[in-house]
Order: C-alpha cells, then structure tokens, then sequence
C-alpha cells in the first residue's frame, strides 16, 4: 500500500515537472574580472565599451612624462626598464608616456605615416615620434595598461580583432581631425604607448597616441 502511495506521488511530481518551461542556468558574474562580460561582446563593441571609460583614463593615468623617461634610459636602460616598463605575462615591455613637443617634421609619404617630435629642451632634433596613420602599427595600446588579457577571451583570433579596434579608434578619435599636412613646426601636446625597445636610443618610436592636441595658431 505504501508503495503504491510513493508511486503515484513520483509520478504526480514528474507530471509537474514536465508542464514547466525548461530552466536556464546562467554563470555567476566574476567579481574579479570586470572586463569578462564586456570581452563577451564583438570586438569593436568591446573596444567601444573600455575606450572613454577605461583605457583612455589608465593611460592617462600611468604616463610617466617623455623627458623623463628619455633622461632615464640615457642613464641605464635596464634601471628605465624596470621602473617605467609595462609588461604582462612575459610578454613585450611597453612605455605609457606623456608631454609637450614640437614637430619638427614629417614622414607622409608611407601609409605608416609619423610625426617626429623635439621634446625640451629643444635642439630641432626628434626625440620621439608618433604614429599618425592611416596605418598603425604595433598592439602596444591593447597590451600595455594591463586591462586588456589574453585570457579573457576564446581564443587569439577575438584578442588580434580588439587591438585593431582599438588602433581604429584612434584613427577616428584622434588622428581623423587632424590636418597631416599642417603640423610641423607646431607645437602639442600628447599621451600614448610605444614598444619599449632594447636599443632605448632617441627617437622613442611610433607612440600610439589617446591624446593628440595640436597648437592653436590663431
């Protein structure tokens, strides 16, 4: 009798169970790792969703100032390296820098176009120049702040597509303004990362630049 009663009762309760909709089991949010949902997302909406908020600002924020810097490597590269280098996970060092300059010249005619800048104090001779496309070189941006890993995405295909939606925005934000042809002997203003070379001589070569303020001739 009591194995009947139990039956029956099982049978009620996958009755029940069958008339409902089918559950979803959704991940739990990682606390840890902000940028997790976000790298969910398609690559330019990705960079879209970290480039105002998030990079622009940790660049801004982490810019150790050119002259600095340049001084610092002419001291002792290994001692530049290890104070104002950015590297993750064994991976290549960069700068985040920062400063005030003036373009001394240009080089247009390759589509890696570059304006090479005189820092202070000024001797009419490049200490750094800056990519100013319409082809941008290098993941340095992607790569050198830290919030943009690898592991957060599936796979090396998604993690190549952010860098080049991060170079796009520059191109559109900062270097789409800009008059190329204008620009030397002006003086600016400007913030971005660059590959922290082993040979460490002036020029620093191609900062990818968040910040590009042109001097106001007027």
């Amino acid at each position: 009798m009591i194995m009947r009663h139990c039956s029956a009762a099982i049978l009620l309760l996958s009755l029940a169970l069958g008339s409902c909709a089918p559950w979803t089991v959704r991940p739990i949010a990682d606390e840890t790792n902000p940028s997790a949902d976000a790298a969910a997302l398609a690559p330019a909406a990705y960079a879209d969703s970290i480039w105002e908020t998030k990079l622009v600002p940790a660049v801004l924020n982490a810019a150790v100032d050119a002259r600095v810097l340049l001084d610092a490597l002419a001291a002792s590269p290994a001692e530049a390296f290890a104070r104002y280098g950015h590297r993750e996970a064994g991976g290549p060092p960069y700068f985040i820098a920062k400063g005030e300059g003036i373009v001394v010249d240009t080089e247009l005619a390759s589509r890696h176009g570059l304006a090479l800048v005189d820092i202070a104090p000024f001797d009419r001779r490049a200490d750094l120049t800056i990519q100013i496309g319409p082809s941008l070189r290098g993941n340095s941006l992607r790569d050198a702040t830290g919030l943009v890993r690898f592991s957060d995405f599936a796979n090396q295909i998604q993690f190549a597509d952010v860098g080049s939606e991060l170079k796009n925005r520059v191109l559109k934000a900062i270097l789409a303004p800009l008059d190329k042809t204008a620009l030397r002997g002006r003086a600016i203003s400007f913030a971005g990362t660059l590959a922290a070379e082993a040979d460490a001589k002036p020029p620093l070569r191609e900062l990818l630049p968040v910040r590009l303020l042109v001097e106001d001739r007027r």
